[in-house]
């Protein structure tokens, strides 16, 4: 990892692990009503969704309303050697502890091709900038993802504001998010326009 990623990898963090159980808890909530209440998310017949682990935003909310309005939903399941598929989830109960530290889907049903029409895919992050960059969780699953779906899908990044930076460092291979959702409001990383948030200079 170059040194600007890793002292990017730092800061971030550090910010994120340092955010108290009642305000990520408020923050996820405030950032989950804004996806809900967007178009995009209305007119989608299938969502796909993170765990969070480490004071992510939580997906929880999405997770339930999906559920209840007959969306198809799937999570992650992976393997030891960072692969794996998204596995259709018809109920909260299908969820079980995973290798990872996460809950993980135990359904058979997974996520191929042709890709599920008007998909969205909920991509966590450690940081983020305002062109949709960002930097994962380091194991580089869902850059891989993103690559296969190649452009059939949506991927969306949830974030607290203060996860945004100036600038991302990337690599050939990073796969970049077409919107970001913050507590603030919502970045179209393709037209950025008024309703783009400030962006954060990296410490």
């Amino acid at each position: 990892m170059d040194e600007s990623k890793r002292a990017l990898r730092i800061a971030a963090t550090s910010r994120r692990d340092s955010l108290l159980s009642a305000d990520r808890l408020a923050l996820s909530q405030s950032i989950q009503a804004r996806v809900l209440e967007s178009s995009w998310y209305y007119k989608s017949s299938a969502i796909a969704l993170y765990s969070a682990v480490q004071n992510e935003v939580c997906t929880d909310d999405i997770r339930d309303h999906a559920l209840r309005h007959g969306k198809r939903l799937f999570y992650p399941r992976l393997t030891e050697n960072h692969a794996g598929d998204f596995v259709l989830v018809q109920s909260i109960d299908d969820m079980i502890a995973g290798p990872f530290g996460f809950p993980e889907p135990s359904g058979k049903e997974i996520l191929s091709g042709p890709i599920e029409h008007g998909l969205l895919i909920f991509v966590p992050g450690i940081a983020f900038d305002r062109e949709g960059n960002r930097l994962g969780r380091g194991r580089g699953w869902y850059d891989r993802m993103l690559r296969w779906i190649d452009g059939n899908a949506i991927a969306i990044g949830l974030a607290y504001e203060f996860q945004l930076f100036d600038r991302v460092p990337v690599e050939p291979w990073d796969q970049s998010v077409r919107y970001i959702i913050t507590e603030n409001g919502i970045i179209d990383c393709e037209e950025i326009g008024p309703r783009a948030l400030p962006a954060r200079k990296i410490l």
